[in-house]
């Protein structure tokens, strides 16, 4: 059940802004500005699904320790006194109706909320379905918690070559692959090399040269945004430090050990960053509103199409740039404008007056490309490049930050990266195991015979192969296909594994680790019984009453195929 939200009472226009990011926030904070001028009062409502702004530009250099993450985040609260704010999540939009229902987080509540003027900020979302195995393996860059998740996987694979002593294994583990050639890409490219060639300075058995970024992009150069000039100039830089760049080639699938691109290459890499794979809301998707290449069609006020008491912004907004034509690009500098543009329009309409057209064509492109380096193209056709674009890149940005208290941070952090070295603390916040999802391609190993049993697998998608090595030859003991288990008996007896599982089709998996297997079995006295029903049948080789005639096969994962 939904619960209605009471009507405010005030007779005030209702305006309901759906996303916290950067045009969300800008347009809240002129419409505080707008009515602290003009006085005509207004009740704005912001739903966001963080009580933060993320400031987005800076993502890269977060996730690798050149700034503090907490200083990329400024609380909303903060940022708009004047404006109800509202952490929840967007389920639905009623167009009719005028109303929108939103999910609170804590208590699982439905809320619906009523507008008189609504404005559409929520952005897009990352879709990585289409390529077998990315959604699971790969690490987006979007959210502060992408962010910490890189630094800590780094840190960890940067850890584990430190003590391995295979070369082939240590190679995979100091492979990072980066997919994707635009602004983020390449930021979190350079970046990320950077990190990485500074912080094996500390692991003794590891040398800078070991490490290997690699770059992946489908176009015929990097930054396709810019002039060929400086994307030539970018593209340099980045080899002259160590960073391979792959031109022409896609993404195609992604293992927890490999990189697989169309054509049929793999890249032995346990590290999948992925700056691609950008969606339409699936929320709007629902609307019947006229779309163009996934974003929500608007005209040259930022009203939606066909739609009177209706704004769209940010990357969920086909904006048309004034200069081109073209849509705008979905990047901080035009999200800022929109959301001025729409809350001047916003304010206009209650007013009875006439909306204004979005008149912003842009201040000009700025990559960062690690090491005090960077590439600007300014208005008027002003190229820069090298030290004096990256002291312009800095700048432009600290000036954006939306506090002096943030501004200050980040020009402290930036400034003590200059005398220090960046810290290699791991920030672990997550549980140390959980449940999760994982992909294999044909061919690729599971589980391996001789490890030790960490964690029971479920089989959602695929089939596998149990096999056995014993006097030099290996035997193929069963195959396993959808809803059949393995893993249990090395887990409850606590053994190593004695046979191998190999995905023969791509194969999805659910793994559960140790500490919430014993969780679930000792909890679940029905589930704790039929699983040890299940492995003492398969330590006797024996297929027990409540097992299906696959599952009885062999437990690869294990280590208790028959006659084990």
């Amino acid at each position: 059940m939904s619960e209605q939200e009471p009507e405010s009472g005030s007779g005030r226009p209702r305006v309901l802004i759906l996303g916290g990011g950067f045009g969300g926030v800008a347009v809240a904070q002129e419409l505080e500005r707008l009515q602290a001028r003009y006085g005509r009062r207004l009740d704005v409502t912001l739903v966001s699904r963080d009580n933060s702004l993320l400031f987005v530009p800076m993502l890269p250099e977060a996730a690798t320790g050149s700034i503090d993450l907490t200083h990329i985040l400024s609380p909303l609260r903060a940022l708009l006194p004047r404006t109800r704010v509202r952490v929840e999540t967007v389920h639905a939009i009623d167009l009719a109706e005028r109303t929108v229902t939103t999910i609170n987080p804590s208590t699982h509540r439905e809320h619906m909320l009523q507008w008189d003027f609504l404005v559409i900020a929520l952005g897009n979302v990352v879709n990585l379905s289409g390529m077998p195995g990315v959604a699971e393996h790969g690490l987006p860059i979007k959210t502060i918690g992408d962010a910490l998740h890189i630094r800590n996987h780094t840190l960890d694979m940067l850890e584990g070559a430190d003590q391995e002593s295979d070369p082939e294994a240590r190679q995979r583990l100091l492979t990072f692959v980066v997919a994707g050639g635009g602004f983020s890409g390449v930021e979190i490219a350079a970046e990320l090399n950077d990190f990485v060639r500074e912080a094996i300075s500390c692991y003794p058995s590891l040398r800078p040269d070991d490490a290997r970024v690699i770059l992946l992009h489908s176009g015929d150069r990097i930054l396709p945004e810019l002039s060929p000039g400086l994307a030539w100039f970018a593209q340099r830089k980045l080899l002259e430090r160590g960073v391979q760049i792959r031109l022409g080639v896609r993404l195609a699938a992604a293992t927890a050990h490999e990189v697989h691109l169309q054509g049929g290459e793999r890249i032995g890499a346990h590290t999948l960053v992925v700056a691609i794979g950008a969606g339409p809301n699936p929320i709007l998707q629902a609307l019947d509103l006229p779309m163009e290449r996934g974003r929500l069609a608007v005209d040259e006020t930022l009203l939606v199409r066909g739609q009177r008491r209706v704004w769209a912004l940010g990357d969920c907004a086909a904006v048309p740039n004034p200069k081109t034509g073209q849509p705008a690009p979905p990047t901080a500098q035009f999200a800022l404008r929109e959301g001025r543009t729409v809350a001047r329009n916003v304010y206009a309409t209650a007013l009875g007056r006439r909306p204004a057209p979005f008149r912003f064509t842009g201040l000009g492109q700025l990559v960062s490309l690690g090491h005090r380096s960077a590439v600007a193209e300014l208005p008027f056709g002003v190229k820069i490049a090298g030290f004096p674009a990256w002291l312009l890149w800095r700048s432009f940005y600290l000036f954006r930050l939306p506090s002096l208290e943030r501004k200050l941070r980040v020009w402290l952090d930036w400034n003590l990266d200059l005398f220090f070295p960046r810290d290699l603390a791991e920030l672990n916040v997550e549980r140390t195991e959980r449940i999760s999802l994982a992909h294999y391609e044909p061919g690729e190993a599971i589980v391996t015979q001789g490890e030790r049993a960490d964690a029971f697998y479920v089989i959602i998608k695929g089939e596998v192969q149990v096999l056995r090595r014993a006097d030099g030859q290996e035997v193929e003991l069963a195959r396993l296909r959808q809803g059949d288990s393995f893993g249990e008996v090395g887990l409850l007896r606590n053994q190593r594994r004695n046979a191998t599982v190999k995905a023969v089709t791509p194969v999805d998996v659910i793994s559960l680790g140790r500490r919430d297997f014993d969780l679930l079995t000792g909890t679940w006295s029905h589930l704790g019984r039929i699983i040890e029903d299940l492995a003492t049948s398969r330590d006797s080789g024996a297929p027990p009453a409540t097992a299906q005639p696959e599952s009885a096969g062999g437990d690869a994962r294990a280590g208790s195929a028959p006659g084990s």
